[in-house]
């Protein structure tokens, strides 16, 4: 009886397994995962209260954020253009998936 268990429990595992694969496969899955992580190096390597309180002592915003992007690291440059077109194609899922749900229901 207990071999017939384990075998069930190994069955059922490898099922759960291939289902989480193939959620995974959905575009919505993995550029949240990509957002995350580009979200979480650029919390990691920009100050962002510094970067608030120095936006809130600026007369200008806009001229602040276009000078701080022009004297960041060619890396913190890339990162937020790619978190752009991330955030951009996310948003075009959500809008996409949105509407395919509304349209089956």
């Amino acid at each position: 009886m207990m071999m017939i268990l384990n075998m069930r429990n190994r069955i059922l595992l490898s099922v759960y397994a291939i289902y989480c694969m193939r959620k995974l496969k959905s575009p919505m899955i993995a550029e949240s995962f990509v957002l995350a992580i580009l979200a979480t190096f650029l919390f990691y390597f920009v100050s962002v209260p510094s970067v608030l309180t120095n936006m809130q002592s600026s007369e200008n915003s806009y001229r602040y954020f276009l000078s701080a992007i022009s004297e960041a690291d060619l890396m913190i440059k890339g990162v937020l253009v790619a978190a752009g077109i991330t955030s951009l194609l996310f948003i075009r899922n959500i809008a996409t998936f949105s509407g395919l749900k509304q349209r089956f229901t």
